[in-house]
């Protein structure tokens, strides 16, 4: 029997949803993986097969596809509740994974502010790292942690999904207008 830290026992499960196709791989106790938004189907399961998931029917798919998809539609907190299980770690890291959840939809907190939560105030930098070694995005919204100044730092995605995420949230407001589209030389 698998142990309950085993890859063998994640399954994937994939969810198509307007931003795109993201997915996790559960465990029995909960989200151990997750990917962000990707294109296409194949390339979140790829992410997921890295992970060592298996194909299988999983009791909690539905509700994770539920949630995934309340997210992309506009639901901030939709993600905020469902059970993570978090892999093997050091201490300092799982427990700055942990403080991401504090991080409420619709706000962004700096990561000074994670490093004194976790009682290293003066470790900002050592947070990054662990901050861009988050297995659970989304569920563990690392997005929402941006520089001492404001702006918007590191993250896995790029720069421009992170925006987009904190537009979704409400935390960044949205552009009145959309970029006008470039067309291709000889065109039209």
């Amino acid at each position: 029997m698998a142990s309950p830290h085993s890859p063998s026992s994640l399954k994937a499960v994939i969810a198509e949803t307007p931003l795109g196709f993201a997915g996790v791989a559960l465990s029995e106790t909960g989200i151990r993986h997750a990917t962000l938004f990707h294109r296409t189907r194949a390339a979140a399961s790829g992410e997921l097969g890295s992970c060592g998931t298996v194909e299988g029917l999983d009791e909690r798919a539905d509700e994770v596809i539920g949630l995934l998809q309340a997210y992309a539609a506009g639901r901030a907190d939709a993600l905020a509740a469902f059970p993570v299980d978090l892999p093997r770690a050091e201490p300092f890291q799982q427990a700055v994974w942990r403080t991401l959840r504090e991080i409420p939809a619709g706000e962004t907190r700096t990561y000074g502010w994670i490093a004194r939560r976790v009682g290293e105030p003066q470790a900002s930098r050592a947070v990054g790292a662990a901050v861009g070694g988050n297995p659970v995005p989304l569920w563990l919204p690392c997005h929402r942690v941006i520089g001492s100044d404001g702006t918007l730092t590191g993250f896995g995605g790029g720069l421009e999904m992170k925006r987009m995420l904190l537009e979704l949230e409400g935390a960044l407001p949205r552009p009145l207008f959309a970029e006008p589209k470039v067309e291709e030389a000889g065109t039209r």
